[in-house]
């Protein structure tokens, strides 16, 4: 149980939330920010502005997360917690996002010339899915762990 405590309050989860954050703020930056989305010459203006909102809020998102993961405020318990919720109302949105693509429209990929549906075997989708996942699993983890 002690261990089991100090794996779920300390330093490992630390670490492993801290590579999270990391990949939520760098990621979509890493992945988008070229000439086949942001700078693309044939992309829509209101396209790139919704783009740069979706760069901008990753960023932000990692670096709160970062301060609830490394920051003083708080018990480490909470802000682990919280720090876990966090990425996952962040990637909910991302799932939601990709399954209402008919509603709206969208597509996964640039390269479609069409709409269409997610399909689990997009990597985008599988992406988003995974990293749920992992949230929803800390976030279970966290709140059912005793109080350090």
């Amino acid at each position: 149980m002690v261990l089991a405590n100090s794996l779920i309050h300390g330093m490992p989860m630390r670490l492993f939330m801290t590579a999270l954050w990391v990949s939520v703020a760098w990621g979509p930056i890493a992945a988008d920010f070229n000439a086949t989305h942001l700078f693309n010459p044939d992309g829509l203006p209101h396209a790139k502005l919704h783009m740069m909102t979706v760069f901008t809020t990753s960023v932000a998102l990692g670096i709160f997360g970062l301060y609830l993961v490394w920051g003083r405020t708080q018990s480490l318990s909470e802000r682990l917690r919280l720090s876990a919720v966090l990425g996952l109302v962040y990637v909910i949105g991302l799932i939601v996002a990709s399954l209402t693509m008919p509603m709206y429209g969208g597509s996964l990929y640039w390269t479609d010339t069409e709409p269409s549906p997610a399909k689990l075997s997009d990597e985008n989708l599988i992406v988003f899915l995974v990293t749920g996942a992992v949230f929803l699993v800390l976030t279970i983890v966290l709140y059912g762990a005793k109080e350090k």
